[in-house]
């Protein structure tokens, strides 16, 4: 249930992101990650119903395709997040800086804070959607 609901939090917040986006562009997005949503809840329902993650005794197999599972699908997630915010935030700065130096200074600082969280959160995907199993 955990699970589910910081997906409903994360569209919300997508769809908030991309409010002043054109109506397609914030459809697709949200369709996409909709999808993927879905499609990421029912491949860990089927690996933990099919490997009894939930009961032991657990194959070392079971944590594995576990794992890998929500690893792909961290990139899935975090590389479109990562676009998106770079996209909407950049559209921003170029409306209110308007010195080209300052922008370009603005914008290499903004993508590496953007890297940076980007890789803190493929740690924080894993541990919502795998948890601390071996």
């Amino acid at each position: 249930m955990f699970k589910v609901i910081i997906l409903i939090l994360f569209l919300i917040s997508m769809y908030l992101l991309l409010l002043k986006e054109k109506r397609i562009v914030r459809v697709l997005l949200i369709l996409y990650f909709t999808l993927i949503s879905a499609l990421l809840l029912t491949g860990i329902s089927k690996i933990t119903e099919e490997y009894h993650l939930y009961r032991g005794p657990v194959p070392d197999e079971g944590f594995r395709a576990l794992g890998d599972w929500v690893g792909l699908f961290s990139y899935f997630f975090i590389i479109p997040v990562f676009v998106v915010v770079a996209y909407v935030t950049f559209k921003v700065a170029k409306r209110i800086i308007q010195n080209n130096r300052v922008r370009i200074a603005v914008y290499l600082l903004w993508l590496m804070f953007l890297l940076a969280i980007s890789f803190v959160s493929f740690f924080i995907f894993t541990l919502i959607f795998y948890g601390f199993a071996p």
